[in-house]
Parts: C-alpha cells; structure tokens; sequence
C-alpha cells in the first residue's frame, strides 16, 4: 500500500468509478479502510483522480494531489472557496480590459502606478498585453494553468452566485477563467515594476496637435510604497543547530488581488512545498520545503529602459534611426464601454509603437511628446511567461546550490531579490531580476540630450538614445553580470540595492542599472542590520529562530533613536509644546500597541519628510560608506535652522492631533485599527522592521487603515534531523490579514488578532502535524481521467 505525505493512500490509488459522480464531499473516519480494500478488490482498469484539500487551523489548505495539473485543480478552488472570488473575478475584467463595460470607463482603479480611470486601464491592457505572445511552451506550467482555471471554475459552477462575498454576490461580471485570462493576470505580476506602472503615460501617449487624455496625478518614477519586504537568511555558522535559518516579511497590500494565500501544495514525487501565493500562482512564491526555504524583497535594479526618440521634422508620428525616418506603428483600441446612462457603445483609443517599444508621454515629468522628441518604453517582462516555471523549480529546488541555478536558468523573479538559506546550513542571495542589459559602457556611448540626462537623475531611472539601432537593449541581463552569492553567514535585504545584502562583505563594480553603491541606507535597512549585528555579535548562544521573532516584533523605532533627543532639545522652553514634549519624554521608543506617544512621533516623523536631510546640517554627523549602517546620525538641534524644522513638525503634529480630537498620548493601538483590531507596527521611514503602512491622520480617529499595506505573510523556518537522514522543515507563520478577503469569513480577521498580540503560530508540514490539527478538515475533489 502506498502512503501520501499525509498519512492517507496514494492518490494513485484505484478506486470505484461510481464515486467520480460525487464532485465534493467529505471524509468518512472509514474511509481509508474502504479506500485500502477497493485497492485490492478493483480491476486494475479503472483509474480515478482525486485532489485532496485538508483544511488545518486558521483556514490553509494543504493539497494532495496525483500530477500538476490536479494540484492547480485544487489550489484555483481552495483560493476562491477561502472567500477570494471577488479578488480574483475583479482582477481578471482588469486584465481582459473590460471594466468600461463593467463598472464604466470614468470610474478609476488602483494601479501598481497609481489610481487611474478605467477607460485608461482598458486602453493600456489591451493595448499592452498580446496574448498571442503569452502562450507557454512549458507542458507543466500549462498543466498547473490549465488545472487552475478548472479549479476555480468548479467552484463558481458549484456556488450558487448570491452565496459569494458581498463584494461580488450576483454580479454577472463573475464568470468562468480561461487560461488565457489567467496568463495575462500573470502577465500583469511581471510587468509591475515596468511597464505597469506607466499605463498611463501610455494609454494617454499622442502626438502634438491632437487631444491628449487628461493624465492624473500619477507618477510611475516613484515606486509604489506598497511593495516592499524584509529578508533575512542566516547560515550555518550563525544559527544555533548549525542549519540554514530563514525569516521572511513581505510588505504588500492587506486588500486587492496583491493579498497573499497561505497553502501547501503536494504531487508525491513532483513536489511538496509551503507558504504563500498571489493568484493565479497555483505554487507558492514564498516558501519551503523539506530542504530548503526561500523569500523575496523588492529590488532596486531598474527594469526598464526609456529611450529618447530624435523625430523627423515636420512629422512627429515618424522618428530617425541611424538618420533614417522609421515610422511608429499606430494601433487603434476598440474599448466596450457603459455609459452612465446605461447605453452601451465602443470608445476607440490610439495607442503607438516603436522599434524600441510602446510609446509614453509624462509632461509633469518632462516627458513631454513634442515635435521634437518623443519616448518610448523597453520592457523585458512585456511577454513573460516563467513566473510559474520559476516557482515550481523553487519549490523544487533542495539547496541554495539549486536554487540559485533554477534562478539563473529561468530568470522568472521579475523585480524581486531571493534570498535562501538552505538545510545543511547555506544561506544565499541573488537579484536576477528583468533588468536590460545596460552596462555602464553601454550607457555611456548611448547617451541621451543633456536635458533627459537631468529627468534620468531625477527619476533614478536609464534613458538612452533613440536615434541610433545599437542603443536597443534586446533580452535580459546575463546572470554573471548580476549579484549573486552564497556562504554559511547572514545575507539580508530590507529594499536596498544588493551592495550590502552581504553586510560582512559589500559588492560593488556592477552596472549601474542593478542599483546604487555607496550611498545612504533606508532606515528599515539600518535597523535590520543593527539588531542581526545585536544577535550575531552577543557572546553566548547563536542565533534561534526565537531571536527573530522577537526581533520582528520588538517594534523598535529607529527614527526616534536617531532624532527624539534632537526633538526633545528643539522643543525646551517653548510653552506651547510642552504638553508634546512630555509625552514624548515618556516614550520608550518602542512602537507597540501600547507605547504612548509612538502616535505623536509618527506625525512629526512624517511633516519632517522622508528626507529630514536635505535642511542641510540637520545631521550633524554625515554620511559614511564606510560606516553605512552608522551614518547619518545625530540631528543637530543647535543648529537655527534644524531647531526650527523640529520645532514647526512638532506643532503641525500636535495640530493636526487637535484637529483630529485625539490626545497626545493616545496609546498607538487606538490609532490604528483594523475592524477594531489594535494595531502593531509602523512606517518604512520611521526603520520599523514590522512595517505598517498607513494613510493620513485623520477625523475618523486615527491613522486610515483602508489601504493597509505592511507586514503581511511572514514565515519563519529551520529543519530537523530525522533518524533516516533526512530533514523536516519546522516553520512558524502569520498571514496578518487572514486567508479570506470576506469580511463574514471566519478566516478573515483570526490571524489579523495573532499579529495584533505579536505572534506568529506553527504551520504544520508533516503527515503526523496535519493529522494532529485540531481543526482538521477534509475535502475530495474527484477529477476525470
């Protein structure tokens, strides 16, 4: 008899025919027995597929399943069954460019680059995303497609539509996937840090002398503070069993399709891995195995390219190459669209292309298209089709050594850095990210005007000429010109460029477009590197995954370690500040629920700006590169014109705290809450490792919480010995915001209450640790042959 991962009878088993006609059911206590003896009994003919969901505590489905293609069958309908139908129903009219004709084309979406109107959104998918590009060549990754698509048909086929969400209950714009829809939803993950954040530069592009679209106030050359993440791997010299440790913190939206899914995925023989997902990944993207586990952390290499188009006078549609005119290429837009009086009609967009790619226009950046310059978009991630190619061989991968060859032979992490640490005790990191093949060479010979120069400076973004064939930047960057590495020490990432991902060991002499060396480090970074030196550097014990925890949730604040003494002196003596300065005299300094004052410090923090420097001698020790996670320190509140930057953040601060009918030392757990949830955490520029990201304060009582982003799937993992040699991951894990995007699900604020006390809980991996949850739960799927 063979045995699954979990303890039950293979999936391979045989059994009756008669039970394919049940399409969900639930487990018999009996049924094992009756499974083991249909095994014997049955001619050997007869062959049924089945996928097993098992349900453990706070709602993770754990999948078995006989091949791909089922587990993609049963990671689409545990996604969607979890209450996320709405998420996924929504995101698919985004990608199919329909939400003219669904919610109208004057009513707006959020964006990665922004918020925009729907008639904007419909022209740029349509427009950018070719499906006759995104087809996969990959029989696996199209078994995994082709089974989620199924999966999450199955259930809508199954549900009656005025059961759903609230969020989509009866409406008609739910309908079945198809894998089309689902590769160009897949196809919008990896153009996130590329072309999606310009679709509106490009769906409003035209040439001088016509009507433009209006463009809003987006501005794709900042990144969206919504995607960002700690990463820590730690070795085998540091840990205290000697084995890899691996402690992931992605920092994404707690609403929206970008809302992760915890699940664990099981084809026996294939592949058996754990963590969390965006839809329509069927595999996780953050994760583990028996071997080996893995995170991901925003980079900042720059994928994608602007290229300045030189144009042929008197003719701004046409644009010189090598001194030869070429034209751009026209493509007309046919968008269906409702219109607020219910009528339905076709509204038509222009939309134009280059040899160097989609053409853009940004005037508020200086991207204007006049009659003399034009700029176009080079975009690697336009037709990515690995994404998921690239998370199976992860989770297929049994050491950094692996993984890190899977990483290089694929090259599907589009804009994110991976970091990795490994069973035997190896940690890594690699960002093999979609970056274009710009070298500094390159860039150099390929030069733009000196007035895009100035805009590329600005924007921290490459522009190269246009006028010339050779200045295009076809494929990707060859991976031996990327950071990649391994060893048995520490290896992090808290959105900073590779150059200290290896605290001990900087990289540099890289190409530019990988990211800057050598300059100041975001606050989060810092505090990362303080407290693991804290951990790594104490005499006594090595590094335990406890230490880690606690040093997650410690919730120190690395802004007021830096500037409160500064603040604290600015505001002595001045009477109508004296109330502030008590508080924040009282504060410890640490951000937790708790912590009174931590709100007020939060407010000042933030009228100082993310850049408190640029007063000039606000600090008065400056930056060192050879001291990066020292330096810069010490504001200098002797200083006139630092004083008085304090002093004018500390009264707007304590102002807009009357205005909002709060006290100054509101507890910051009443300042932040999530369906009345207390809140932990706080800003990427206040150097919090448990990031919180808020809106405006404001009247209704606090910091907005409607489009929390922050700390979202956290998993912490190291392994353990079996007698046979082999190892077990032994994993803790939150999903701050729950497994179910519906407000009446059960799951959808149980782990929301974890985070708030601080607390990660065990995910369970093995046959007997599934086996022993009390809140197991099972559900069959039966497939056809």
């Amino acid at each position: 008899m063979l045995l699954s991962p979990f303890g039950r009878l293979s999936p391979f088993r045989r059994l009756s025919p008669f039970r394919r006609l049940s399409p969900l059911r639930p487990l018999s206590p009996l049924r094992p027995l009756a499974a083991a003896l249909c095994l014997t009994l049955l001619p050997a003919t007869v062959h049924a597929r089945e996928v097993v969901i098992t349900t453990t505590t706070h709602g993770i489905p754990h999948i078995l399943a006989p091949d791909l293609e089922a587990a993609g069958h049963g990671a689409g309908y545990a996604y969607a069954a979890a209450g996320n139908t709405c998420l996924l129903a929504d995101a698919l009219v985004t990608v199919r460019g329909e939400r003219s004709r669904v919610f109208g084309p004057d009513a707006t979406v959020d964006l990665v680059g922004g918020r925009v109107s729907n008639l904007v959104s419909d022209t740029f998918f349509r427009a950018y995303l070719d499906d006759a590009r995104l087809t996969i060549a990959d029989p696996e990754v199209d078994a995994l497609i082709r089974g989620y698509a199924a999966g999450y048909n199955r259930f809508l086929a199954g549900t009656d539509p005025q059961k759903l969400p609230e969020a989509c209950r009866g409406a008609p714009w739910v309908v079945p996937a198809t894998q089309g829809a689902l590769r160009r939803l897949l196809a919008e993950r990896a153009i996130q840090a590329s072309g999606g954040r310009f679709a509106e530069a490009i769906a409003t592009a035209a040439p001088p002398g016509t009507d433009p679209a209006p463009q809003a106030a987006t501005d794709p050359l900042t990144p969206p503070p919504a995607l960002a993440s700690n990463g820590y791997a730690l070795g085998g010299d540091l840990t205290a069993d000697g084995g890899g440790l691996l402690l992931g913190n992605p920092h994404f939206p707690w609403a929206g399709s970008l809302r992760f899914f915890a699940l664990h995925v099981t084809v026996p023989g294939v592949i058996d891995v754990m963590g969390a997902t965006l839809a329509p990944l069927p595999l996780p993207a953050i994760g583990f195995n028996a071997r080996l586990a893995w995170t991901h952390t925003v980079s900042t290499s720059r994928r994608f390219v602007l290229h300045e188009l030189r144009l042929v006078p008197g003719d701004p549609t046409a644009y010189l190459v090598d001194g030869v005119p070429e034209r751009m290429v026209a493509r007309d837009i046919a968008i269906p669209a409702r219109l607020a009086d219910g009528r339905e009609t076709i509204i038509t967009r222009r939309v134009w292309e280059s040899r160097f790619g989609a053409v853009l226009a940004m005037p508020a950046r200086g991207l204007a298209w006049t009659a003399d310059t034009a700029w176009a978009i080079a975009d690697p991630e336009r037709s990515d089709t690995r994404l998921v190619a690239q998370w199976l061989r992860l989770g297929q991968a049994g050491s950094v050594a692996e993984a890190q060859a899977a990483l290089i032979a694929i090259r599907g992490t589009p804009w994110t850095n991976t970091l990795m640490a490994d069973q035997s005790g190896r940690a890594g990191y690699a960002d093999l990210t979609g970056v274009p093949p710009v070298t500094d060479a390159l860039a150099r010979s390929c030069a733009p005007t000196a007035g895009a120069e100035a805009i590329a400076r600005a924007g921290h973004i490459t522009i190269l000429a246009g006028d010339r064939a050779a200045c295009a930047v076809p494929g990707l960057m060859p991976a031996d010109r990327m950071p990649v590495r391994n060893s048995r020490r520490l290896f992090m990432n808290a959105n900073d460029s590779y150059w200290l991902s290896d605290p001990e060991a900087p990289l540099t002499g890289l190409a530019s477009i990988l990211g800057p060396t050598e300059v100041p480090q975001r606050l989060r970074t810092r505090m990362s590197a303080r407290q693991l030196g804290e951990l790594t550097g104490r005499p006594g014990p090595a590094v335990a995954p406890s230490d880690l925890e606690a040093m997650l949730f410690s919730e120190r604040n690395l802004a007021a370690d830096l500037a409160l003494d500064a603040v604290l002196t600015s505001c002595a003596g001045q009477a109508d500040l004296a109330e502030a300065c008590t508080v924040l005299a009282r504060w410890d300094r640490v951000s937790a629920p708790a912590a009174r004052g931590a709100g007020l410090f939060r407010q000042v923090w933030r009228r100082l700006g993310a850049d408190p420097g640029r007063s000039g001698r606000f600090w008065s020790v400056p930056f060192d590169p050879t001291r990066p996670f020292d330096t810069p320190r010490a504001p200098d509140a002797h200083d006139p014109a630092t004083a008085g930057l304090l002093r004018a953040a500390l009264r707007g601060a304590v102002a807009d705290f009357r205005a909002a009918g709060l006290a100054l030392d509101a507890p910051l757990g009443a300042l932040q809450q999530r369906d009345g949830i207390p809140l932990r955490g706080g800003d990427d520029a206040e150097g919090m490792l448990d990031n919180l990201g808020l809106g405006a304060l404001g009247p209704a009582g606090g910091f907005d919480t409607a489009r929390a982003y922050g700390t979202s799937w956290v998993q912490l993992v190291r392994w353990r010995a079996l007698p046979d040699g082999g190892t077990v991951p032994v994993a803790r894990g939150l999903l701050t915001y729950g497994q179910s995007a519906d407000p009446a699900s059960p799951f959808h604020t149980d782990q929301t209450r974890l985070y708030a006390a601080g607390r990660l809980f065990d995910l369970p991996f093995t046959a007997e640790d599934i086996a022993a949850d009390p809140a197991r739960s099972e559900t069959v799927l039966d497939l056809p042959d």
